[in-house]
């Protein structure tokens, strides 16, 4: 079974996949203003929350979990520009509709990673004590991340 925490993003993953979804295939502008704003309320502050914790605590240790993390956090980069680009859009765009499918697509491959490669890792490298304390660090970080 796995930890709490990693069922935690796994659900987040979850809504970001369906509102991704969505999002690529809404048809009015005010569908796709509803949807962008949701996109970046899922995915910004776990992208935050992620980095703060998992990916800073593999990004200490020496290897593949050090590569997955370093290779994560570039991705979570990307994202974020992509998000921050798609938030600035107009709606009725064809540069919208390609951005917006470009970073569920780019997003879905990420989540993919995570899933398969990074969680069994953080689940084989730390304690529970220690996942207890990382997910404690991502709710602080998702936290202020949704304040500002």
């Amino acid at each position: 079974m796995a930890h709490k925490f990693i069922e935690h993003l796994k659900e987040d993953h979850k809504k970001q996949r369906e509102v991704g979804e969505k999002l690529r295939n809404a048809k009015t502008a005010e569908e796709r203003e509803r949807l962008r704003k949701k996109m970046h309320e899922e995915l910004y502050p776990h992208m935050v929350g992620e980095e703060a914790s998992i990916f800073d605590f593999m990004s200490d240790a020496e290897g593949k979990a050090r590569e997955e993390a370093l290779k994560a956090i570039q991705e979570h980069h990307v994202g974020k520009v992509l998000l921050r680009e798609l938030m600035d859009l107009e709606l009725d765009g064809d540069i919208f509709k390609a951005k917006a499918y470009v970073l569920d697509e780019m997003n879905r491959h990420h989540m993919e990673e995570e899933e398969k490669t990074h969680f069994p890792m953080l689940q084989e490298m730390a304690s529970d004590e220690k996942i207890n304390e990382l997910f404690d660090r991502y709710e602080k970080a998702e936290k202020k991340a949704k304040s500002s």
